[in-house]
This record gives structure tokens, C-alpha cells and sequence, in this order.
């Protein structure tokens, strides 16, 4: 599929991941090209790679995550102004669907997980989206407000439709053209003699460090039983919730690209997604413990 995607005028490199960033394991198709005795061949491999989101705020930095109804889960404070950083580890070129509170973040617009516009992001390298992007050089910035005051709840309110609904969430589809990544790895083949088999890893030990890393994303017990008493608890004690302004107009310069993808994350549970919201009051409890009274001396 061919895009007009948007490329920052200004790429960082990286090279490491701070603890706190959204972190998903998926797993890359490509055709490497291997010399074995002489001969050219080419082998189907599989190998996860780590797909990275942050959400950065301009007071704290990076947002400390926790986990909530089993998705990464940062506290929203209201005004906070914040940005979100999306990483490529991959060898080419991807193409990112950012969308906030629904809203594809170039556009302003709900979209589907791969129709909407895209960030177009170099080999190894981020980039950080600030706000919503509303012309050629400028954004207005991302901030945490009441779900009223929310973009999305203005969007809604003028195409007639409950678009507040998605408040409180951030997504990001990756895509990328796998022609590409397969010319990569064709552009730099391994050597392999069969008396001495080349070194690498198995692709069963690849599922395995795979199956470790989404295990470890799965919601703890605690969190779980949360949920279940937030169930119980009235409607008037619910906490407010949180949406997406646009803030202030800031400068960001980007150039529009065209670019082929026919690879990526299609389905929303391949898809980074991390919610966020207002700290919440602890929720009261009838029978917290059981036991008996304590006799007074």
C-alpha cells in the first residue's frame, strides 16, 4: 500500500531503552541470503524485535508506567503538557498510525489501525511527536485535561459523533515494506560451512524469549481484584476522566514522503497501546479482612 507519509525534519538515533517506556515483543518475517559452501541460498527466518513507545512529560520526563486492565498505564495530571516518542528497531523504514484518544495525531480524525496518516521513521532511529500536527511546520500540544475539554469530545461535537468514547488512550500501528527489510539482509548475506555450523540462534529459543516477554505484560492479581471492586462502588463515586487537549501552537517542521507498506501490525492486538488517566482515590471496601475483635484491656 502507498502512503504520503510525514518525516521530522530533525531524526535521533538511539541505542538503549530507558525501563520505563511501553515495550512490545513482534516477531519479523525476512529472507536471509546465506553463502554455504560457495553457494548463494536463502533462508526464511523469524526474529522478535522489541517496538518501543514513551509517553514524555515536559515536567517528569519519561511517565513511570504501571499496568491497568492488562495495558501499560501512566497517571494523567491535569495541564500536563506531554509528548510521545515511538521507536524503530528494525533495519528499514516503518510507517507509525499514532493515534490519540482515537484521533490519528496528523490529521486530528478517527481512523482504522492502518488507514490513517503515518510518521515516517528512519532505520534505528525516533521520533517525538509533541501535539497534534495542524499544517506543514506546526503542532499544538499534547496535554492532559478533563474529558470535556478533550480534542476528541470537539472533534465529536462537530461530526456528530461520541468520539469522547476513546478517551484515555494511545496507540501506535507499525508497517513497513517487506521487499525492503528482505533487500537488507539479501545485501549482506552470511557465510556457513557445514563443518562448522554458523552460530545463531534457534528460532525455537527466539519463541521462547518471545513467550517470556508477553507473559511478563500480563495484569498482576491485585490489579485485577482493583478492577472488580471498581465494578462495585457507586456511579457517583467514580473519578473524572481523562482525555487529550490541544494545547498552545509549536514548531515542528516536517517533510511529506511517499512510501510503500505491505507488512505490520494490522490487528489491534499486535498493536502498542497504552491507557492513561487521573490518580484515582482509593476505592472503599465493606470487608477488607476477616478475624475476629480485638478485646480492649
Amino acid at each position: 500500500m502507498k502512503i504520503q507519509g510525514f518525516l521530522l525534519a530533525g531524526l535521533a538515533a538511539w541505542t538503549a531503552f530507558p525501563a520505563q517506556a511501553a515495550n512490545k515483543d513482534y516477531t519479523v518475517k525476512y529472507r536471509q541470503a546465506i553463502y554455504e559452501d560457495g553457494r548463494l541460498l536463502h533462508e526464511k527466518r523469524r526474529q522478535p524485535y522489541g517496538f518501543r513507545v514513551e509517553v514524555i512529560s515536559d515536567q517528569e520526563g519519561v511517565k513511570r508506567e504501571g499496568v491497568r486492565f492488562g495495558s501499560p498505564f501512566v497517571t494523567a495530571k491535569k495541564g500536563e503538557r506531554y509528548s510521545v516518542r515511538l521507536y524503530n528497531p528494525l533495519p528499514v523504514r516503518v510507517a507509525v498510525n499514532l493515534t490519540v484518544d482515537g484521533l490519528n495525531s496528523i490529521s486530528g480524525k478517527p481512523c482504522g489501525i492502518s488507514d490513517g496518516q503515518k510518521w515516517v521513521i528512519e532505520p534505528y532511529s525516533s521520533v517525538t511527536i509533541p501535539g497534534w500536527q495542524v499544517n506543514g511546520g506546526e503542532s499544538r500540544r499534547f496535554f492532559f485535561t478533563d474529558k470535556p475539554k478533550s480534542y476528541a469530545k470537539w472533534q465529536g461535537d462537530n461530526l456528530d459523533r461520541d468520539l469522547a468514547a476513546n478517551c484515555g488512550v494511545i496507540g501506535a500501528a507499525y508497517f513497513w515494506d517487506q521487499r525492503e527489510l528482505d533487500r537488507y539482509y539479501d545485501e549482506r548475506p552470511l557465510t556457513r560451512n557445514t563443518y562448522r555450523p554458523y552460530p545463531y540462534s534457534s528460532s525455537q529459543e527466539m519463541e521462547s524469549r518471545s513467550s517470556v516477554g508477553k507473559a511478563a505484560a500480563g495484569a498482576p492479581a491485585a490489579n485485577r481484584d482493583l478492577g472488580e471492586r471498581k465494578k462495585e462502588a457507586s456511579r457517583d463515586d467514580r473519578p473524572e476522566e481523562a482525555g487529550t487537549g490541544m494545547g498552545e501552537r509549536h514548531s515542528h517542521p516536517t517533510i511529506q514522503v511517499n512510501f510503500d507498506y505491505n507488512t505490520g501490525m494490522y490487528k489491534l492486538s499486535q498493536a502498542l497501546v497504552i491507557r492513561y488517566g487521573f490518580e484515582e482515590k482509593p476505592v472503599p471496601h465493606p470487608f477488607p479482612e476477616m478475624g475476629y475483635a480485638p478485646e480492649m484491656n
